[in-house]
């Protein structure tokens, strides 16, 4: 069976700690949120108590922080150093006509499905939602984590602003991860019990035929005109991680 090349090590890589990481900041932090509740009681308790469960949450921050300076650093190779012309993940009108599409589709004024590129718009989105989230739950978190250093420059008044910013926005997090993401990368009917590429770097041909109908077309008429394959099928491939790009 032909594979497509979709992701590379580093972006795996990357996926795995921001997934990991997420995880141990929901499970350590919402209880906290929510301490007046009996089972965040019981749940920081069987946890060795509140200081190994802010132990936990800061570590785990911290690893999300890294990853994401990770993450920049990795762009920076990919479009300065190498040079790609292009990033996938960048917004085009094309997603906006996909989006009107997709309306039209789910409520049945058309009968063809929306031919996405190599990232569909929702892909777009959770990926850049990560930047602000990053953003507002980290620096909001840095600001709690040190609040003297923080307030010896800015007025006290940042200190229970970064609380609720912190606090609000990680409930926003975890609910599009529960509700949005997590139907959409594993319980869907295309993809179910789950989407493994991420975490393999490869999809099948036929399903990337089905779903990203437009990025197939241009790696292939690429290869016939014999030019640079990005993401072409990974038994047409040297190596298995050759050609795999945003």
């Amino acid at each position: 069976m032909k594979e497509v090349a979709r992701f590379d090590l580093h972006q795996r890589v990357q996926h795995i700690l921001m997934a990991s990481s997420f995880v141990v900041l929901a499970v350590t932090g919402l209880p906290q949120k929510f301490d007046d509740l009996a089972v965040s009681q019981a749940f920081i308790a069987a946890l060795g108590g509140l200081d190994s469960v802010r132990l936990a949450h800061r570590v785990a921050a911290f690893v999300m922080l890294f990853d994401c300076a990770y993450h920049v650093v990795y762009l920076f190779w990919l479009i300065v150093v190498r040079r790609r012309r292009a990033f996938g993940m960048v917004a085009t009108p094309q997603d906006l006509r996909d989006i009107f599409h997709s309306l039209r589709w789910f409520l049945g004024l058309t009968r063809t499905k929306p031919a996405f590129d190599r990232y569909a718009y929702m892909e777009k989105f959770d990926y850049w939602a990560v930047f602000w989230g990053i953003a507002i739950i980290g620096g909001s978190g840095l600001a709690l984590m040190f609040p003297v250093a923080v307030t010896a420059i800015l007025p006290g008044v940042v200190i229970p602003v970064a609380f609720v910013a912190h606090s609000d926005e990680a409930v926003l997090a975890v609910g599009w991860i529960v509700f949005v993401h997590l139907f959409y990368a594993h319980l869907s009917p295309r993809v179910f019990p789950m989407d493994r590429s991420i975490f393999t770097g490869k999809t099948p041909l036929t399903v990337a035929r089905e779903h990203h109908p437009r990025w197939v077309a241009r790696f292939t008429e690429d290869a016939s005109k014999g030019g640079s394959v990005a993401g072409a099928p990974a038994d047409m491939l040297a190596s298995s991680e050759r050609g795999i790009t945003p």
